[in-house]
């Protein structure tokens, strides 16, 4: 198939179609940010924490790149909106420094207030190892596997490692005849399949578990440690 067939078959797709790779999403604008390839044919939305919003061709794709070339355009732009969300998060956070973390800690008056010996301790710091190490364990099951997706139409599939797009297939004869929104709809539908398998949920918030948690809460409230290990008086239960 050469170029000029491809310019043929891109006038007959002049006919404005409804977007289909983006859809009514409650994400305000100043928190979507857009990712682009080189020569900006294929422009990527994501939201603040990097999840895909919306895909979208240029009217004119085929004059800037062939669908065999489509696929490494796709690729550059999800990867650019993604290194930029990565790095908007960054920013708020040095603008705008989140809490200290309580990690379930409760009132003075209300928290664990028995003595720790140094068995106790010992105790601790081994069950808190053993919940580090079943979570080292999950992420790199999931870090150093290829992940790869295909869209519901089976004109596109992708490959994720380590969070980021490392590959993208697009069938090039597919390409050439279908309308831009059906291409986008199924690019959309593989990023988001490798955006949710690359990130599970219950890895996002770090190595969690009741050691963990206790020996965090004891270290944002170094009174309550100092208490309990017997290096500073007691809190009285008795209320006044």
């Amino acid at each position: 198939m050469d170029d000029d067939r491809w310019a043929f078959e891109d006038e007959l797709e002049q006919d404005d179609d409804p977007p289909k790779s983006s859809f009514t999403d409650p994400v305000p604008e100043e928190d979507r940010i857009s990712g682009q390839d080189q020569d900006g044919v294929v422009t990527v939305t994501v939201s603040l924490n990097a999840d895909v919003l919306s895909v979208t061709l240029v009217r004119e794709w085929k004059q800037s790149v062939d669908p065999r070339g489509l696929p490494s355009a796709v690729v550059a732009a999800a990867n650019a909106a993604t290194i930029a969300a990565l790095a908007r998060q960054v920013d708020d956070v040095a603008r705008n420094p989140p809490a200290m973390p309580t990690f379930g800690a409760t009132l003075a008056s209300t928290a664990d207030e028995s003595p720790l010996g140094t068995q106790d301790m010992l105790r601790l710091v081994e069950a808190a190892t053993a919940e580090l190490a079943r979570f080292t364990q999950q992420a790199a099951a999931v870090v150093d596997r290829r992940i790869t997706a295909e869209s519901g139409g089976g004109h596109v599939h992708g490959t994720v490692t380590n969070g980021q797009i490392v590959e993208v297939g697009i069938d090039p004869s597919w390409a050439a005849q279908v309308r831009a929104g059906e291409i986008e709809s199924e690019i959309l539908d593989v990023l988001r399949q490798l955006r949710e398998a690359g990130t599970p949920p219950d890895l996002s918030d770090g190595p969690q578990g009741p050691a963990i948690a206790e020996i965090m809460g004891l270290l944002f409230d170094p009174h309550r440690m100092a208490r309990r290990v017997g290096l500073e008086p007691s809190i009285s239960k008795e209320q006044p």
